[in-house]
């Protein structure tokens, strides 16, 4: 009975959680539509309201003007003289007052006024002015003291306009307007100011208010600043125990101030048919889940009965007894009227055939698995996982004194997989790794941890001696080829090495020291072994920190841009000035350029800083254009990712264009070392930049390879001797006649050359001599940034000699 109480009280809860839920929801829904609904009767009612109150007082203000026009016609004034306009006004004073309700009256021509009441003259003045110029009748609100009805009408008396105006009190307005739109009104005084420290209603000084007898609770019912905020903004809905008001203000355009006027409409009608609507919700709901429950009670006793047998057998099949199972289900029995837990019946009988079969293929399964996770399927050595278990042991075995890694990475692996397939990259697997098992005793084991990475794990070894030994034995296994297909293969292998004491091993960290090492052997030369050092962490750590702080380095500006100028060797004018990059880091400081490039040439960072150079050169061209150097040439060093990257060439023609500078002004040095990485490529791009305008020079040459074939492969306009060549060049006969040679050569194919390193009058004289066109070096000038390189221009002469060259010249 528990399974029965239990399923059956949460079948009835879920359904009142359910009941709740729509409930809630359709009483939100209905309240939102009711909501908007009074919102919209409301936004009416307001509208309704003005409309009335404007048509109302533009009849009465109608009726204002008519009754001034009939004052002046039964006065008969043009026969009365001046002086009997006084007597006269004095005589019939009261009769107007009390038949058109005046409250005030004025005969006035501008110089000359005639007033009964308490006429508010200069409030009055500008519209018995209009009156008075434009000969037509002028009517509208007055707001001094008190809001009034004001009408003045042209007189043509003794062949003068005169204005005849009247005042009259709006309190007949008033109710004549609340029997028309029934709701309470109250015209605001405009000059009493209203009490801040009273919060009810009666804060708002009235003249006049409708229906106060009605109202006086309502007005004395304090109000939260929120009400009173939005009373003065767009109205309030105030609620008094067995009624509803809206009130609201609205604003008439008046003489001297504008006419407010309080409307207060009863909307406890509207309110309560909601409330009643909200309850008619409520009540359905309530009687809707009642029926539904009673209803579950009924038809869920059986079926529920059903799952607590099945919930037993589940019992006996979870403790394997499956012929207990089978005997609690009882026989199987054909139901006249089958149902889902019929059909769930028979199929726990068939799960506990299918269970009885499974558990023995799940024991043969789990001896499997264990294998597998343990041992390579390919090589048949361990996996990474037992490598990591046994690190983590030798930790608590006291026998281990100490432990090293061999991380070995082959060298060529992948062109075998690429040439040869998959398969023939799986059988060269397997044969190395018969040839690693031939290293293992009770001290060394070997592990394959993936794709064709392997570890060799040393214990107890003597010495880091003992370990060279190792190292070079495993080494000579890769010397002999491997035979794969008829074919001959020959593989070698990069190894880095770390090692631990016994008692502190970090598994982690071991394998990742040894594979710093590992990666720094494949940069000395690959087919050797190193051991890990200090140094290549941090190595390690400083290519990380580069990669990872370029993007805000740049963004702060620890990156910057030198210039180093070249002269003629003629008469040292300023001929060129070569582009480089320097990185001030906060933490790692001055990083040299070979360094950092190295690094961002492995990610996309290294587009985001050549876009950076180019625009900073282009910059820099500009400020020569604009001191009259249009002739100076921006040396640009291009990377081998860039030499290769169509990219970096159509940013580099975009951003030209875009700040209007000749390709012609662009030189792009390239090394020798970028162009045997990918030379077809290079060349390729080469002529695809040769032919967008832009000066290429061949940069470090001699240094390198030096093939004289790459001279006649491309077209390029200038060549840079490397400082290898030249940095004894004033003493060295050798480096003389070389020297001499190269720039023969050279101006044989018509090209001028440029020579890097002059840092003395005799270096400078001796290349010179020797035939080089353009020379570059500490004495012309350092690397300097934008604001050295104007005062160098300014006051240095190499400026002046360009200015004679037709270039420009400022003094200094």
């Amino acid at each position: 009975m528990n399974i029965l109480r239990g399923l059956l009280s949460k079948m009835l809860l879920l359904v009142v959680v359910v009941a709740i839920i729509a409930l809630a929801a359709s009483y939100m829904f209905v309240s939102i539509q009711q909501q908007q609904t009074l919102d919209e009767n409301i936004s009416t009612i307001k509208q309704a309201h003005l409309r009335a109150t404007r048509l109302l007082l533009a009849d009465e203000m109608q009726e204002h003007i008519l009754s001034a026009e009939e004052v002046a016609l039964l006065s008969n004034l043009s026969q009365l003289e001046q002086s009997e306009i006084t007597p006269f006004f004095e005589a019939v004073w009261p009769r107007i007052q009390l038949s058109f309700s005046l409250s005030s009256l004025s005969f006035s021509n501008g110089t000359t006024d005639i007033a009964f009441g308490r006429f508010p003259k200069a409030d009055m003045q500008e519209m018995q002015l209009l009156v008075q110029t434009q000969r037509r009748p002028q009517t509208g609100i007055l707001c001094h003291q008190t809001c009034e009805l004001a009408a003045s009408v042209p007189v043509n008396y003794q062949g003068q306009i005169w204005s005849l105006s009247l005042l009259s009190d709006l309190t007949p307005a008033v109710m004549l307007l609340n029997s028309i739109v029934g709701s309470d009104i109250g015209v605001i005084s405009p000059f009493e100011q209203t009490a801040q420290e009273n919060n009810t209603l009666s804060r708002y000084a009235t003249e006049v208010m409708t229906g106060m007898e009605n109202t006086a609770e309502l007005f004395a019912l304090p109000l939260s600043e929120v009400q009173l905020q939005q009373l003065e903004q767009d109205g309030v809905l105030i609620a008094l125990p067995d009624m509803d008001y809206y009130v609201w203000f609205e604003t008439i355009r008046a003489v001297g101030q504008d006419l407010r006027i309080m409307f207060v409409h009863d909307v406890s009608a509207t309110l309560m048919q909601q409330r009643e609507q909200k309850q008619q919700v409520i009540i359905i709901f309530v009687t809707l889940t009642f029926g539904i429950l009673l209803f579950l009670i009924l038809f869920t006793i059986i079926p529920i009965s059903k799952i607590n047998q099945l919930k037993r057998a589940i019992k006996l099949i979870g403790a394997k007894e499956y012929n207990i199972a089978r005997y609690r289900l009882g026989k199987p029995r054909k139901a006249m009227m089958p149902d889902e837990l019929d059909d769930l019946e028979d199929e726990f009988r068939h799960a506990i055939d299918v269970l009885e079969t499974y558990e023995q293929e799940l024991s043969n399964s789990q001896k499997r698995l264990v294998r597998q996770a343990t041992i390579d399927s390919i090589t048949g050595l361990y996996t990474r996982n037992v490598l990591i278990e046994d690190l983590a042991n030798m930790n608590r075995e006291e026998h281990i004194a100490n432990v090293a890694i061999f991380f070995l990475d082959l060298d060529g692996f992948k062109p075998v997989n690429d040439n040869l397939g998959h398969e023939a990259g799986d059988i060269m697997l397997k044969k190395i790794g018969y040839r690693l098992k031939g290293v293992v005793n009770k001290f060394i084991r070997v592990y394959r941890i993936g794709g064709d990475e392997f570890v060799i794990c040393y214990s107890n070894y003597a010495s880091q001696d003992t370990l060279k030994l190792m190292a070079d034995s495993v080494v000579e296994l890769f010397s002999a080829p491997f035979h794969i297909y008829d074919t001959s293969i020959t593989i070698s292998a990069s190894i880095g090495i770390a090692f631990q004491p016994a008692t502190s091993i970090e598994p982690d960290r071991l394998l990742r020291y040894a594979d710093i090492a590992m990666y720094q052997a494949k940069e000395d030369g690959k087919n050797c072994f190193t051991f890990f050092n200090e140094q290549m962490r941090k190595n390690a750590q400083r290519r990380f920190t580069i990669k990872n702080d370029f993007i805000s380095s740049l963004a702060n500006e620890q990156l910057y841009m030198v210039f180093q100028p070249v002269v003629s060797a003629s008469d040292r004018s300023l001929v060129k000035l070569e582009a480089l990059c320097r990185w001030e880091h906060p933490e790692l400081g001055h990083i040299p350029p070979p360094i950092f490039i190295d690094v961002l040439e492995e990610s996309e960072n290294m587009n985001t800083l050549f876009e950076w150079i180019v625009g900073e050169v282009l910059t820099e061209l500009e400020y020569l254009d604009s001191v009259g150097l249009t002739n100076i040439i921006m040396s640009i060093n291009l990377s081998p990712s860039q030499l290769v990257n169509d990219e970096a060439l159509y940013l580099l023609s975009t951003m030209i264009k875009e700040r209007n500078i000749d390709a012609k002004r662009i030189e792009l040095e390239i090394t020798e070392t970028s162009l045997i990485t990918n030379f077809e490529q290079a060349k390729e791009w080469i002529e695809q930049a040769t032919e967008l305008g832009f000066k290429i020079a061949i940069d470090d040459f001699g240094a390198g390879y030096s093939s004289l074939s790459y001279l006649t492969a491309f077209t390029y306009n200038t060549v840079k001797l490397d400082r290898s060549l030249l940095n004894n060049i004033d003493v060295d006969a050798r480096q003389q006649r070389i020297v001499g040679s190269l720039t023969q050569m050279l101006h044989g194919l018509s090209v001028p050359i440029v020579a890097e390193g002059a840092e003395t009058e005799a270096h400078f004289e001796q290349l010179r001599l020797l035939g080089c066109d353009y020379i570059q070096g500490y004495l012309i000038s350092r690397p300097i940034a934008h604001q050295e390189l104007v005062l160098f221009l300014e006051s240095n002469q190499f400026y002046q000699a360009a200015g004679k060259n037709g270039v420009a010249s400022t003094g200094s």
